[in-house]
């Protein structure tokens, strides 16, 4: 079986192991997620608040805080129309930018709802897609720090082995640990991304102390930016990360399949 096979058959397991968890479990209501998205935001401005009194927040762009070479000025990693990173992003069509943290078990809901989706509109060229893997859940994995160890491997894999990195986002949801637990180890981490196909030279570095950094700065710069919680979808029609606005679940349904997709649709009607 070729590379390309094996990594596009662990790509559609683990989307369907994560749809069918979803499918399993009774659907969240409107008034839980609301409720998860509030608890979400105090808990990301108390970390913030910490971790700034702490100096522990290097600056995107400083010294040891090594970003991902696609990466851009906000800390996304944009997926082009082949899946890759860096490569083939539309410059012309709206710009829509996803911040996820790999512990919080509602953004392991929305990826299951709106991955196809988001897929299907990327590969057209509908929309210019952006990756904000951050760390705001630390807290909630026993002192182990998986969200900054697996925001920082995923900034490893999109900069060293960048055409596996959706492949390897989707199989970290798949197989997300629940809260209050130590998260996955690095050994799990490194066994997911050798499923998807990265390479074993990558694999190696996935606990690089720089990645982390800057997983770290990108959580900040994501604040700063207006995110408050995860998930968070930014979208801005013109297709400047600027003219962004971010989306109210309220107003746009992303929790119901199809309404993310009908509306950014509808920016391009």
């Amino acid at each position: 079986m070729s590379a390309k096979n094996t990594k596009g058959d662990a790509r559609a397991a683990a989307k369907a192991k994560a749809q069918a968890q979803v499918r399993a479990q009774e659907r969240r209501t409107t008034m839980m997620i609301i409720a998860g998205s509030v608890v979400g935001l105090a808990l990301f401005a108390g970390l913030i608040f910490f971790i700034v009194n702490q100096s522990k927040v290097p600056e995107l762009g400083a010294d040891g805080a090594v970003a991902p070479a696609a990466a851009d000025a906000t800390g996304g990693i944009p997926v082009g129309t082949g899946g890759v990173v860096g490569e083939d992003v539309p410059t012309d069509a709206p710009r829509v930018d996803v911040y996820l943290d790999f512990m919080c078990p509602i953004c392991g809901t929305f990826e299951a709802i709106n991955s196809d989706d988001l897929d299907t509109l990327r590969e057209s060229g509908d929309i210019s897609l952006y990756y904000h893997p951050i760390s705001i859940l630390d807290r909630f994995s026993s002192g182990t720090e998986f969200s900054t160890r697996s925001a920082g491997a995923a900034g490893v894999i999109a900069d060293q082995a960048p055409e596996y990195f959706s492949d390897f986002v989707a199989t970290m949801f798949a197989n997300q640990p629940e809260e209050n637990t130590t998260g996955l180890s690095d050994d799990e981490i490194a066994d997911l991304a050798t499923l998807v196909g990265v390479p074993d030279d990558v694999v190696a570095n996935l606990d690089d102390t720089d990645f982390k950094k800057w997983a770290t700065a990108a959580t900040e710069q994501a604040s700063v930016d207006g995110m408050q919680g995860t998930p968070t979808v930014r979208v801005s029609a013109s297709g400047d990360f600027a003219d962004g606005e971010i989306l109210d679940p309220n107003e746009v349904s992303y929790f119901t399949e199809g309404a993310l997709k009908a509306y950014l649709e509808g920016l391009g009607s």
